[in-house]
């Protein structure tokens, strides 16, 4: 006798490696889980789109999950597939950034100048999508440069330039006194 929600025909073996694979994607993608939306959140300018490619995000990862090799690091592949994700979107989409970004990013009671980070933030989104992304995965995500060109498919020399050209763009941006 079936219990309720259990099937009645016998699972395959195709079925069972599924789901396995899916379970180990699902453990391996845990710890990196609310670091990756927050990525996705961010790159997008918080859009509304940033749940359905942080899900699209997810199930290409469980999809090609055989590809990802033990010698790489797991959170640059699955950033890696993100950053496919978000260009696609960015290709489809062509929508104006929200600026109200900050003021869902910070707590209220962290005891740090919130006008400088509001204008930090005001600033990072107003960069193209590219620079955007570096910034973000670099100064947000903690990703070191070498790490986000593999997530980019970037040279370390352009992630660099970019970072630097930001820097200054911000520098000059505030005025040079917060640099």
């Amino acid at each position: 006798m079936t219990k309720p929600g259990e099937s009645t025909r016998p699972e395959t073996g195709f079925e069972s490696a599924a789901v396995e694979t899916a379970e180990r994607f699902l453990s391996l993608a845990g710890p990196h889980r609310q670091k990756l939306y927050n990525y996705i959140q961010k790159t997008l300018g918080f859009s509304t789109d940033a749940d359905d490619v942080f899900q699209e995000t997810l199930l290409r990862g469980v999809r090609y999950f055989a590809s990802y090799r033990d010698q790489s690091s797991f959170s640059t592949w699955l950033f890696a597939i993100a950053h496919n994700e978000i260009r696609k979107h960015f290709k489809r989409a062509g929508r104006p950034i929200p600026q109200d970004a900050v003021d869902r990013l910070m707590s209220p009671d962290n005891n740090i100048d919130r006008t400088l980070v509001r204008e930090v933030y005001r600033l990072a989104e107003s960069l193209k999508p590219k620079p955007r992304e570096v910034f973000f995965l670099f100064y947000d995500a903690g990703f070191t440069v070498a790490e986000i060109a593999r997530v980019t498919g970037l040279r370390e020399g352009n992630i660099k330039f970019i970072l630097n050209r930001v820097r200054d763009f911000l520098r000059k941006s505030l005025g040079g006194t917060h640099a």
